[in-house]
């Protein structure tokens, strides 16, 4: 497992650190390999952009089976529009969505890279990139949610094109590299940070916030354990 801090399972607690990066037992990665019996190597870290998944990837052992691969999330400046659009002395959250969207286009060919950086180490591993989870819903549901006075309509919709935008870099860098791409179930898009019962960690603990909950981990861990038993 290589990535960030959604690949590390943040959000779902039971966590260790180590080399200074904090990792959950409860991750998807942790969930599918226990559903399989596989063996976890875990070398993902919170905060990790491309360049650091290049890094791991250079940690894959020779003999893995499957790759899971999740980032793109912080070189779209995901930490930067939530402190913009949800901290009251934070700069303009549609400026800065409009600003994350110039880091789009990078992201599929660091993602080729991360994917060529894997079979240099493992010629024979099956390499799956994740996409991310949608966090809100429409505009409607949101204003009544504890995210309503924080977001208006036009940030919510702003918020959304852009991780259906990121997930297009995912996909098409998927395609061309000859992995598989996995989103994330429904049920965990109708948990969003917005609905009665969600399925993410709303404003704090701060250093949790806007991830999966376990209950999400574990539902993405029962999509991907499929991909392990090929």
């Amino acid at each position: 497992a290589i990535g960030d801090s959604y690949m590390a399972g943040v959000g779902a607690g039971d966590y260790t650190v180590t080399d200074g990066c904090r990792r959950s037992a409860l991750s998807y990665a942790a969930a599918a390999a226990r559903r399989t019996t596989s063996a976890l190597v875990d070398e993902s870290c919170p905060g990790a952009r491309i360049p650091q998944v290049l890094a791991q990837a250079r940690q894959v052992p020779a003999t893995a089976g499957t790759v899971l691969v999740q980032v793109g999330g912080n070189d779209a400046g995901f930490s930067s529009i939530a402190f913009a659009c949800l901290l009251p002395f934070g700069t303009n959250c549609l400026d800065q969505i409009a600003e994350s969207r110039t880091a789009l286009a990078s992201i599929k060919l660091g993602l080729q890279e991360s994917s060529a950086a894997v079979r240099v180490r493992s010629p024979s591993a099956r390499v799956v990139f994740a996409g991310y989870p949608r966090l809100l819903d429409n505009p409607r549901t949101c204003a009544s949610s504890p995210l309503g006075s924080l977001l208006d309509a036009a940030e919510i919709r702003a918020i959304n094109a852009l991780q259906a935008q990121l997930a297009l870099p995912i996909t098409a860098a998927a395609r061309s590299s000859g992995a598989a791409y996995v989103d994330w179930p429904r049920a965990v898009a109708r948990h969003s940070v917005c609905s009665p019962d969600p399925w993410f960690v709303t404003l704090e603990p701060r250093e949790d916030s806007l991830h999966p909950t376990a209950k999400a981990y574990a539902a993405m861990g029962r999509s991907i354990a499929p991909l392990l038993r090929r």
